[in-house]
């Protein structure tokens, strides 16, 4: 195979591989938890749709710096 061919390969692999779906994920979970947590100890309603959501933005964040440094590699 060529070195086109390779590198076209790798580049799919990294694309199907990506840690953003997984910050998401593991954000959301972590984002409700958190929010059930304080939820549960102060009366402040609002934690309980902005930790979700804080967790997720986190969860991309951290997913896209974890593809940015796999990209490197």
């Amino acid at each position: 195979m060529t070195d086109k061919n390779n590198s076209n390969k790798k580049q799919d692999n990294n694309d199907r591989n990506s840690y953003v779906g997984f910050g998401v994920a593991f954000g959301l979970l972590g984002g409700a938890v958190f929010s059930s947590i304080v939820g549960i100890f102060f009366e402040f309603p609002l934690i309980w749709a902005f930790g979700p959501g804080l967790g997720m933005l986190i969860g991309i964040v951290i997913g896209s710096i974890m593809d940015l440094n796999k990209n490197k590699e």
